[in-house]
């Protein structure tokens, strides 16, 4: 009998107390969603792809994290307890897939209650491929020019070649990977540097437990093989009372050495000559062809090692002329 007694009164006026409760629902969600703070952070987006499958479109660096909760909670809730990545482990066909957006959070975000969490955007459309890893050598990234008639004779990386991985179109067209930029204007010497690399390919990871990478530049004098031609031959130590009868042809050679020293040198007067010291009287003879230059030149493709040479005894005429001026 009470137990009837009891329902009839839950049931009497029931719209009533229905509208009631829905009600006092409404205003207790209302004053839960009213305490609750709100606070966004921009977190880095990871790339997690240790399956065979590898991003062939680039992703967003960062994605927007939003966290409600009491703002004692929001309070303690730093951006270093949020991380976020793109799971493509579970993938194994080419193609393209949305894929979701995984938000992790620290213990101690974890703990707290309430707590709530969205990200923007949820889900990141990736066009996929097969990954492929490749051995690539490593080029200098060379800038400048070194002092003048100087040049870059030999160029070595340690070590020569570095390791990539990435999607299999992309890797396939890498042909090699570059250093930072490395300034040479001005070089005279041999250098070492201790340079990172440089990848402009964001498809592309570059797999290397060093950070820098030793490049030593070998730097030598410049050579240089300048040619002259038709230069005046000086006959040397020739008697007085004798003379040379005729024209005595230019002589032609090559000079090689390095573009500092030879650049610019002009020969003196004395520079191609004739020793006639050994003649003492009139004849033909024929004669060796001296070059006297610095030792640091060396003298290739001379037209002619001798001369040859009509020598006479002056007439006296002119010899007299000679004594008169001398008197």
């Amino acid at each position: 009998m009470k137990v009837n007694r009891l329902i009839e009164k839950i049931a009497e006026n029931w719209p009533a107390k229905v509208i009631c409760f829905v009600m006092a629902l409404f205003l207790y969600i209302f004053h839960h969603v009213s305490i609750l703070d709100r606070k966004t952070f921009t977190v880095p987006l990871s790339v997690v792809a240790d399956g065979g499958m590898y991003p062939m479109t680039d992703c967003p660096d960062y994605v927007r994290v939003t966290v409600r909760s009491t703002t004692e909670n929001i309070a303690e809730a730093l951006q270093a307890d949020i991380t976020a990545s793109l799971d493509l482990t579970t993938y194994d066909q080419e193609g393209v897939y949305s894929v979701p957006v995984s938000v992790h959070l620290a213990p101690k975000l974890l703990l707290m209650d309430p707590f709530e969490v969205t990200v923007k955007p949820e889900n990141v459309s990736i066009r996929m491929e097969e990954k492929a890893l490749r051995y690539v050598p490593i080029r200098p990234a060379l800038s400048g020019e070194p002092a003048h008639g100087y040049i870059i004779k030999g160029i070595s990386v340690e070590p020569e070649t570095v390791q990539i991985i990435g999607p299999r179109s992309a890797v396939e067209k890498t042909k090699q990977i570059y250093t930072d930029k490395i300034d040479t204007a001005g070089l005279m010497d041999n250098k070492s540097y201790d340079i990172s690399l440089q990848n402009i390919n964001s498809l592309i990871a570059i797999q290397s437990d060093k950070q820098l990478f030793h490049v030593n530049l070998t730097v030598e004098a410049e050579p240089l093989l300048r040619s002259f031609t038709d230069v005046p031959v000086k006959i040397m130590f020739l008697s007085p009372r004798l003379e040379v009868n005729g024209t005595i042809p230019g002589i032609s050679f090559d000079v090689r050495s390095t573009v500092s020293l030879l650049d610019g040198y002009q020969l003196d007067d004395n520079a191609v000559q004739i020793d006639c010291s050994a003649i003492k009287e009139p004849g033909t003879y024929e004669l060796p062809v001296q070059i006297l230059l610095p030792s640091y030149f060396s003298i290739e493709n001379k037209n002619t090692d001798t001369v040859k040479l009509v020598i006479e005894e002056k007439s006296v005429i002119e010899e007299k002329t000679t004594t008169d001026i001398r008197n």
